[in-house]
């Protein structure tokens, strides 16, 4: 673990260095400075977890040093020296999330005591983080677990299913064990507006945020799968036998009275009332399935299994090899009248035929596409903006600049520089 001793006085700093027991601490390096400025070059190039800086010092003050210095690494432990007793300095330091200030000129056995609480303070947080990041992995896991379950079902190849399935009951169990799985489909039926910024990460985190927080108590664990037109698998993860059905039923229509009345977007749930040990093909099967009683796009939950209708099986795989050969060909601009043709329907039954599966018109949903795949190269690739335009069906890059704002709120470039600027933030 590493320090920094910042103070304008020399002595003072050189008498902290000298004086305190380091080593019983955990503290393996100090670094001094006397001044803000010195104090920033050392901040920028090596890894320091605490602060220890005096609040009054010329040019700049020890409260905007650490100001700066948080917001380059939020996980900076900051610890004030001031020889005022004015609550003021105590008050705007904590308030900047400061650990502790310590009243000079103090004892070698008190700044010992401060640091030994502050450095427990660095390891719990570090605790914190290695922790947040398991779990994160771990979801990341089961989801990826479940997509690729989804994917081999959907192909008739369950026997392989079955390794990932004790895989996924195996993570699960790391949290809940034994834990059984309340299989639900979940459907976006409808966007407040055409050019929303909702992509399938953001609404997969909203149905595992709310579940999870509105089945608390149950410690539920939410495993989310995305497929076709906003539509996604969920598994409820929870102890076996800690929720029965009434419960489900209760946090389920708290779920859509939530959802559906503070989100820019509307749902329809297909749940199943009960809960299973494992991955049940033809549980899967009758809750995606359900969504053909919801002729009309209701956000409602739907709890009863249809009949069967050929038709509407038809209507839906048609659409859905509508949505496939989009997202293919993206480059490739297809007109309404040309994807009829080659799914050997009327145009205009299509286009009725389409409204009704995905909710938007053939030509708005080729656009929502085509800009959510822009936003994904914009973020993940280094192609410049003029060829990722032309990968995504658009020869004029004004125009592609033009609809890319309408849609996002932010010009390419805008959106490249906020996506780098995230993953920057988000590295440890």
């Amino acid at each position: 673990m590493r320090i920094l001793i910042v103070d304008d006085q020399k002595p003072i700093v050189e008498s902290l260095k000298n004086g305190i027991h380091w080593e019983p601490l955990g503290i393996e390096e100090v670094f001094t400075a006397c001044s803000a400025k010195e104090a920033r070059l050392l901040l920028v190039n090596f890894q320091i977890e605490l602060l220890l800086t005096d609040i009054e010092m010329p040019e700049e003050d020890g409260l905007s040093l650490f100001r700066w210095a948080r917001e380059q690494d939020p996980r900076l432990v900051g610890i004030f020296l001031t020889s005022h007793a004015d609550f003021s300095y105590a008050k705007e330091a904590i308030g900047l999330g400061g650990f502790d200030y310590i009243l000079q000129p103090a004892r070698y056995e008190e700044v010992e005591r401060v640091l030994g609480l502050a450095v427990e303070k660095v390891r719990q947080n570090a605790r914190i983080r290695r922790l947040e990041r398991t779990t994160k992995l771990i979801t990341e896991q089961r989801d990826s677990i479940l997509e690729l379950m989804l994917a081999r079902f959907k192909e008739d190849r369950e026997e392989e299913n079955q390794e990932l399935a004790a895989r996924l009951i195996q993570l699960s169990d790391t949290d809940l064990s034994p834990c059984e799985f309340y299989p639900m489909w979940v459907q976006v039926v409808r966007f407040e507006k055409i050019s929303h910024s909702w992509d399938e990460k953001l609404i997969k985190l909203v149905i595992r945020n709310v579940l999870e927080e509105l089945f608390e108590e149950v410690q539920m664990k939410i495993c989310v799968a995305a497929d076709g037109i906003n539509d996604y698998l969920v598994l409820a993860a929870v102890r076996q036998g800690t929720l029965d059905a009434a419960g489900w039923e209760h946090g389920l229509s708290e779920f859509i009275r939530f959802v559906n009345s503070h989100m820019d977007f509307e749902m329809a749930l297909y749940p199943d009332r009960e809960a299973y040990r494992g991955f049940r093909k033809e549980r899967i099967t009758a809750v995606r399935e359900r969504r053909k009683i919801n002729t009309g796009r209701k956000a409602e939950i739907f709890w009863e299994d249809p009949e069967t209708d050929p038709g509407q099986a038809v209507g839906e795989e048609r659409i859905e090899a509508a949505v496939r050969y989009i997202r293919n060909n993206i480059s490739r601009s297809v007109s309404r009248a040309e994807m009829a043709e080659m799914l050997h329907l009327n145009e205009e039954y299509f286009s009725r035929l389409f409204k009704k599966y995905t909710g938007y018109t053939f030509k708005d949903y080729e656009m929502m596409e085509r800009i959510s795949q822009a936003k994904r190269m914009l973020a993940n690739s280094h192609f410049s903006i003029s060829i990722i335009a032309s990968k995504v069906g658009y020869d004029n890059f004004s125009h592609f600049s033009k609809i890319f704002k309408k849609m996002t709120g932010y010009t390419p470039q805008e959106w490249r520089k906020e996506q780098s600027g995230k993953r920057t933030a988000g590295k440890p």
